[in-house]
């Protein structure tokens, strides 16, 4: 007898709770005023952002005419915000009672790009994230150049962290060729000539080469490794040797 009362009290309960909340979210759809008072957006918070403009991140959020926090269109705002200059990611989060909370993780400029008659630094991941001005703290990035080259250097970067990571440290400039394939430029205007497919495996042997032989070194011009398993090295006065890549 007990156990029945106690389960008809407790679906009265729940009976009770879901009329109330339903009550709750019409009176809220159709009179949404009653509770504007509560659940206005009063503050932005940002967190993240150091060369970012926040002024104009706040000035973007308070766009949004609804200036109710639980309507707050999250995704929408979050893609303005990420096709801002420097924004790479954006986390936004509603903290009631008044407050949009953004997190922003920003570009770390890693290079320049040039496409056609404009410059642009880029990311590791290759995303432009502004027009280069020719600051001179970006001065000595590396450059990226050739067709869509920014699009493909991701790749690059990954091929010489696999075949030879210590290179990067040499490397001054980066050229994507017939968007195919590279040219490394390195700090004594030595060429190194990579395929379009292997470029990993060739930088290894090219690694092996320089330990061998410190090829970067000597007055070599280019050092050609589009045939696999061979370099052909340009000397001074157009001579070319063939060395074999063990």
């Amino acid at each position: 007898m007990l156990q029945r009362i106690g389960k008809y009290t407790n679906n009265i309960l729940i009976i009770l709770s879901l009329l109330f909340i339903v009550a709750f979210l019409t009176i809220f759809n159709f009179i949404p005023s009653l509770l504007h008072s509560y659940l206005n957006i009063e503050k932005i918070s940002i967190e993240g952002s150091s060369i970012s403009d926040d002024t104009l991140v706040k000035d973007i959020i308070r766009e949004y005419s609804d200036k109710t926090l639980l309507y707050f269109p999250i995704e929408e705002y979050k893609f303005k915000l990420e096709s801002l200059d420097w924004i790479k990611r954006v986390s936004i989060k509603r903290k009631f009672p008044d407050t949009i909370h953004i997190s922003i993780l920003e570009n770390q400029p890693y290079a320049v790009f040039t496409g056609g008659k404009k410059q642009y630094l880029i990311d590791r991941d290759g995303e432009i994230i502004c027009p280069f001005k020719e600051e001179t703290k970006y001065l000595e990035l590396l450059k990226v150049t050739g067709l869509n080259g920014n699009i493909y250097f991701p790749e690059l970067i990954r091929n010489i962290n696999i075949g030879y990571p210590e290179i990067l440290n040499k490397v001054v400039e980066v050229e994507f060729i017939e968007q195919r394939r590279w040219n490394l430029i390195l700090n004594r205007n030595l060429k190194i000539k990579l395929p379009e497919k292997n470029s990993s495996l060739q930088l290894e042997k090219l690694k092996k080469l320089q330990q061998d032989q410190k090829v970067f070194n000597t007055n070599i011009l280019e050092i050609d490794l589009r045939a696999m398993g061979r370099a052909t090295i340009k000397i001074p006065g157009g001579e070319e040797l063939k060395t074999g890549l063990d």
